[in-house]
């Protein structure tokens, strides 16, 4: 029973916000234990800072303090015209400024790898680890859409119109997410891997889901349209030039991300830690969320 209570009384989860040096507000949720390792986790597109495993006594009981920002644009944080995936490194940087961190993991999960990647070519050597999870790769290559469904690469190439054709179309999907979010995780379960729709028939995982993407478009699209556009284009750093060992987390059975994009970055960044699994699909990060965080603490 005292070991219950313990446990119990380590979860903890709170909301805060940072006023950054531009003047922006950077939305946040810290999850967890929040005495314990401090990992900075990149939410996917479409996502929000409510993304996470839904069980924050598993994450408490790994020793880890997950901090999840929303991305300028999404949720509670500002908008940032012109950004890149450079800029969030230095937003980052000052979240655990403020938050009193000294070194930090980070993690990212789909459209939030590439900042990971980012991350660890700016902030290097004071992070204690990285981890990319069915992290999409760069777009301006040969093959970059082979294994990707027939939705998705829809998906991948309507994110490189012009902004103002792709507004409407991304307006009206979201109306869909948020007035039926019972419809939109129905059809998105139609494009994922049968493990991926048993996680979804989780209750608390699809609650989940609907929740984040839900916040995600708070202010609107125009976080995720211009996402969209920094993802399909040109990331504008040398993989080469990472220094620090980077864990790679793909599934075979991920059709949305597939394991050839983390093939990609395994053999362009210098150290990595390749995790490449048979089936799985594209949120097998619930799946494996022990085993990410804890092959992620360990370094």
């Amino acid at each position: 029973m005292n070991e219950a209570r313990a446990r119990e009384s380590a979860v903890q989860s709170r909301e805060g916000a940072i006023r950054l040096r531009d003047g922006r507000t950077l939305a946040y949720v810290e999850s967890g234990n929040l005495e314990g390792m401090p990992v900075i986790f990149m939410h996917g597109n479409p996502g929000s800072r409510y993304m996470r495993h839904p069980d924050d006594g598993l994450t408490a009981s790994l020793g880890v303090r997950l901090i999840t920002p929303d991305r300028p644009g999404y949720g509670k944080s500002d908008f940032k015209k012109g950004r890149t995936l450079l800029d969030m490194p230095a937003d980052i940087e000052q979240l655990a400024n403020t938050l009193g961190l000294g070194r930090f993991a980070v993690m990212g999960v789909s459209a939030g790898g590439p900042y990971v990647a980012a991350c660890a070519y700016r902030l290097g050597e004071r992070l204690t680890g990285a981890a990319i999870v069915s992290g999409s790769a760069p777009f301006n290559r040969s093959g970059a859409m082979a294994g990707v469904n027939r939705d998705y690469r829809a998906a991948y190439s309507m994110a490189m119109w012009p902004g103002w054709l792709l507004l409407p179309v991304m307006s009206l999907h979201d109306q869909t997410v948020r007035r039926k979010p019972e419809r939109a995780l129905e059809t998105l379960m139609k494009e994922c891997s049968a493990d991926d729709r048993a996680l979804l028939s989780d209750p608390a995982i699809a609650a989940q889901v609907k929740g984040f993407r839900f916040e995600a478009s708070r202010q609107g699209v125009q976080g995720m349209i211009q996402e969209a556009r920094l993802l399909t284009s040109p990331w504008g750093f040398p993989l080469e030039d990472i220094r620090i060992p980077v864990h790679l987390w793909y599934w075979e059975g991920d059709s949305i991300v597939p394991l050839q994009m983390g093939r990609y970055l395994h053999a362009r960044i210098p150290s990595t830690v390749p995790h490449f699994l048979q089936g799985g699909g594209h949120f097998s990060l619930y799946s494996h969320w022990k085993d990410i965080l804890t092959a992620l603490v360990r370094g």
